[in-house]
């Protein structure tokens, strides 16, 4: 199981003093754009604070009477809560579960703190789904686009297009195609699909083609990062598929 220290988090945690007014936090804060800001004393990170941590002691400072206290006049250590630090020997779907609970973790690499949000989470694994998703759409509209020009008849065509003498197997339905499959079943019913595609027969084979090559490069982890993908292409082909 993968464990926290191959998760690339790159930001490093931001910090104020411990003394310092609550108001200059939060402007900080605010400028530099971050939803918590960690919390330093004698050169030791002591908590975090954030928005939330913030309203938690206005609250409390109104409710003890004494609300009446800018936050100019209130420090960073009231509103300071604990920095939820996590080891990066800690299973990967730890992570999960403590951004679900805190919105942030907080981890010790390379002698600095460093910070995961559940927007970097969430960017990351959108980052990571993409492709996947993308070619799911591009097959599944693909699986549209025969079935609407062969109809009832679809899988029959298949089995006369792919039958024993062929070196593919023979598909039970349009759903046991693969990549190459589509490929060679437009090739060879170019007629047909041709009013659909204009000219362009040897541009949709070609497209499909290495759609396929990335499909299965993918789904049998031969490749060690999804971001060596072209991107645009896979958006290329899902838009045009999308709109025949």
């Amino acid at each position: 199981m993968y464990t926290i220290a191959e998760l690339p988090i790159d930001n490093p945690l931001q910090t104020v003093e411990y003394d310092l007014g609550l108001e200059s936090a939060l402007r900080r804060m605010f400028e530099d754009g971050y939803t918590q800001i960690g919390v330093e004393r004698d050169g030791e990170l002591v908590g975090i604070v954030t928005y939330r941590s913030v309203v938690r002691t206005l609250l409390a400072f109104h409710q003890l009477e004494v609300g009446h206290k800018t936050l100019d006049k209130i420090s960073v250590g009231a509103a300071v809560e604990d920095a939820h630090t996590i080891s990066e020997d800690e299973n990967l779907l730890s992570v999960f579960d403590a951004l679900a609970e805190y919105t942030y973790i907080v981890v010790e690499r390379d002698d600095q703190w460093r910070i995961l949000t559940d927007y970097d989470l969430l960017t990351r694994l959108k980052q990571m789904l993409e492709p996947f998703l993308l070619i799911e759409s591009i097959e599944m509209q693909l699986r549209s686009i025969f079935t609407r020009v062969f109809g009832d008849s679809l899988s029959e065509q298949l089995a006369e297009t792919f039958d024993d003498e062929h070196p593919l197997p023979t598909p039970a339905s349009v759903e046991h195609c693969s990549y190459a499959h589509y490929a060679q079943f437009l090739s060879i019913h170019w007629e047909e699909f041709e009013p659909l595609f204009d000219d362009q027969q040897d541009v949709i084979r070609e497209l499909v083609l290495e759609i396929g090559d990335m499909r299965n490069r993918l789904f049998h982890f031969r490749i060690d990062d999804p971001d060596e993908f072209d991107r645009d292409l896979l958006r290329f082909g899902q838009s045009y598929f999308s709109s025949v």
